[in-house]
């Protein structure tokens, strides 16, 4: 009898430790978050007939498969067990939960998870993110920006203009010296410019300016105003031909004012600074910044193309070769070539407005553009 009731008890001892064994090996071990408190539970888990079942101390709970969302593997960090109630499961060990869902028929790995494993696949998405960031910033950005820009209401570009010309005048701009009568003359022959291919020159309103700090120049202003400085009116009565060239630079600019030139680069720009503003939280200061945003605005190559092209039939439409402009274009940009070559190693070249004033004396596509509108010249000239 005792021989007996030892191996009874010995069977007994094998049955209750395979038992055992077989509970370790279908057991997950797991940490668990209520959601609400940042306490953390130790827990068991278990994959049992279409069920997720938590044990651990104070912790009881059977939620179905398709009521818990499991996160994706990215490397070797913690998996994560979502349930409805904003309660989850932080699972370490991987080998043990991938050999749970297999052997429950579920699939153990998603299509990241297995991308992210091998590299081949994984350099070839990065490689897709970037040529897709690349090409929207190369072509979605400014159609997106061409868009919007011809939707804004006219009240917007009139209020940045004020804005814009306001700052200039208190910081780099001062009152015209140019005589009354050179001013209107100047006026009159731009106003009496016919258009090319189209009914009537888009609106605009022609005001002049005295700059020491911006020297020779002309630009135009989202809502239609162009500034024209007494530098360059001087710098072109250097020439026999000092209105045509003149003229050959503003129409230049009303070709930016037609295309919406400034408005789009604007647009452009605030686009990707309007996202990141938004995500600092601090929206308001975007539209504050704007004057300053439009001073620091060049244009792009393919936008000077455009002036220049609109510029060139203007002109041609008048009876004058473009050859003026790029003859303009020529003696700006020798101007700014100078000054630079004055200023260097000039203190005051480091003062804030002096770092806009090297437009024409670093601009990459000047003289390719001078030579294209000396080419339009010859070709005229020779029908």
């Amino acid at each position: 009898m005792p021989n007996r009731k030892r191996q009874h008890s010995a069977k007994k001892r094998r049955r209750y430790s395979m038992s055992i064994s077989g509970f370790s090996e279908t057991m997950l071990q797991a940490s668990y978050f209520d959601g609400q408190t940042s306490r953390r539970h130790a827990v068991t888990l278990d994959l049992r007939d279409g069920e997720w079942q938590v044990s651990g101390e104070q912790v009881q709970r059977s939620v179905r498969v398709g009521q818990a969302r499991l996160s994706e593997k990215i490397g070797n960090a913690p998996r994560q067990l979502h349930f409805d109630d904003a309660a989850y499961c932080l699972i370490s060990d991987h080998a043990m939960l991938e050999a749970m869902l297999h052997s429950a028929g579920l699939q153990p790995h998603s299509t990241v998870s297995r991308l992210e494993g091998k590299w081949r696949y994984a350099l070839a998405s990065f490689v897709l993110i970037a040529v897709f960031f690349a090409a929207t910033y190369q072509w979605g950005l400014p159609w997106a920006a061409n868009v919007i820009a011809q939707r804004l209401p006219d009240s917007l570009p009139a209020l940045m203009d004020r804005q814009t010309l306001a700052m200039l005048d208190n910081y780099v701009l001062e009152s015209s010296e140019l005589p009354l009568a050179r001013q209107q003359s100047i006026t009159q022959a731009l106003s009496a410019l016919r258009p090319a291919q189209r009914d009537a020159m888009p609106d605009f309103h022609l005001v002049f300016r005295k700059s020491e700090d911006i020297g020779p120049n002309a630009f135009a202003l989202p809502g239609g105003t162009i500034l024209l400085t007494d530098e360059l009116v001087q710098l072109a009565d250097e020439s026999q031909h000092a209105e045509e060239q003149i003229l050959g630079v503003l129409a230049h600019e009303i070709g930016h004012v037609e295309h919406r030139h400034a408005m789009r680069q604007f647009v452009q720009g605030s686009i990707v600074a309007a996202v990141v503003t938004w995500y600092m939280g601090d929206v308001s200061s975007l539209l504050a910044a704007a004057p300053v945003a439009l001073l620091n605005t060049r244009y792009t190559r393919n936008f000077e193309r455009e002036a220049d092209r609109f510029a060139a039939d203007t002109l041609l439409e008048n009876g004058i070769p473009p050859v003026y402009l790029a003859d303009m274009l020529s003696s700006m940009q020798g101007h700014y070539q100078q000054a630079a070559k004055s200023a260097a190693g000039d203190a005051a070249n480091q003062e804030p407005e002096r770092e806009w004033l090297d437009y024409f004396s670093t601009h990459p596509n000047t003289q390719e553009r001078i030579a294209r509108l000396r080419g339009q010249s010859d070709k005229e000239a020779q029908r």
